[in-house]
């Protein structure tokens, strides 16, 4: 959500506006490749998805393709610190401060990355295996990864009252007040969480 406009990606390159969250219109993202993940910064809402995909809008409506220098799948993407940053497969990590050049980081894996956030001035990313990667600049990135805690892929991330939240395969929730110290916690259940 941004500007008064809630975006949500899809399928075929499907992307839906809408000013109210009832009445939902079409947005033309001049692409077919699938559509991962979305977030709003700056006034410009900014999207990535398979093969590379980066587009960016400043109202929902019109898209712009970014050249992001990679044909990996991108799944996820967060803004923080000046700067946008792409999770994506096989570790990578993408970082931008204009939206124009993306510029490629060693995320310290090779695991693919399924979710990236950040507050309390640090990005954190969660991928395959209960891989969890961290940075203070979008730049330099850290493993966190302890398997002590769970080998279950984590699929998604987010922060709030003091809080990072992690969740995952079979059930996996893990929690940081730091980004870099987790604790395993019982969720009562065995389903996959994909989302928080």
């Amino acid at each position: 959500y941004g500007n008064g406009t809630f975006v949500t990606a899809g399928r075929n390159g499907d992307i839906l506006t809408s000013t109210n969250g009832t009445t939902w219109n079409p947005g033309d993202s001049e692409t077919d490749d699938h559509l991962y993940g979305v977030t709003y910064a700056n006034g410009t809402f900014v999207m990535v998805g398979h093969n590379g995909t980066i587009l960016t809008s400043t109202d929902g409506t019109e898209w712009y393709p970014r050249d992001s220098e990679t044909t990996q799948p991108l799944n996820d993407v967060t803004y923080g610190n000046g700067t946008f940053v792409v999770a994506g497969e096989t570790g990578t990590i993408l970082t931008s401060t204009d939206l124009i050049e993306w510029i490629s980081r060693d995320s310290e894996t090779n695991k693919r990355l399924y979710g990236v956030s950040y507050e309390n001035s640090i990005f954190v990313a969660v991928g395959r295996d209960g891989t969890i990667v961290t940075s203070t600049d979008g730049t330099e990135w850290s493993d966190r990864t302890n398997l002590d805690l769970t080998e279950e892929s984590l699929h998604g991330v987010t922060y709030a009252n003091g809080t990072f939240v992690v969740v995952g395969a079979s059930g996996t929730i893990l929690t940081s007040s730091d980004g870099t110290t987790w604790t395993s916690m019982t969720s009562g259940t065995i389903s996959d969480l994909n989302g928080v």
